[in-house]
């Protein structure tokens, strides 16, 4: 099972706790994680069935409503929590040059952790991208340079770092919301 699809189906039993597999499944595409992280329907299903075995998340029983057949619905563990904190702060923490998943998964769930951890995570990710700017603006220079890389490949890091810049604003800006108090996080009010 990829790790984004873990962390989500982890992150949404979280979330929505005691849950059954098809709201999961309805709720996650209104989310379109069928597009940004390729967890397609079955999947939640498949997610489900492998966190209940490595004892993410527990079998609560199951329902029925009406003519609808049963379903089990699903609660996280205590070890299960510990596993979506450190799948979240990895994707938090660590910036791909070529990956939007990680940022996706954090604004889906960035609620988990405290607010000052979010705000001291996006300032590191705006940071990290800086290097990663960086780093492109060499791979361009090897690309010209180069006798048997075509000229045209230098396109796909200057796309890179234009998305880079791209979700450099976006956490800048989601960092002053924050500060403002905008959304609940851990520890607030429960």
């Amino acid at each position: 099972m990829p790790s984004y699809t873990r962390l989500i189906v982890l992150g949404a039993v979280y979330q929505f706790q005691p849950v059954h597999g098809y709201f999961l499944r309805r709720e996650l595409s209104t989310w379109h994680v069928d597009e940004w992280a390729n967890t397609q329907p079955g999947s939640v299903y498949n997610a489900l069935k492998t966190l209940v075995k490595d004892g993410y998340i527990v079998e609560n029983g199951t329902e029925s409503d009406g003519n609808y057949p049963a379903r089990t619905t699903y609660s996280i563990s205590p070890t299960g929590r510990v596993e979506l904190l450190r799948m979240l702060r990895e994707a938090l923490w660590h910036v791909e040059a070529f990956d939007t998943k990680a940022v996706m998964a954090i604004t889906s769930f960035m609620f988990v952790l405290t607010r000052d951890e979010v705000i001291a995570g996006l300032e590191n990710r705006i940071s990290k991208i800086d290097s990663l700017i960086t780093e492109n603006g060499f791979h361009i220079e090897d690309t010209l340079r180069s006798e048997t890389t075509p000229r045209y490949v230098r396109e796909i890091f200057d796309l890179s770092s234009a998305r880079l810049r791209a979700e450099q604003g976006w956490a800048a800006q989601l960092i002053a919301r924050l500060r403002d108090g905008e959304y609940q996080f851990a520890g607030e009010g429960d």
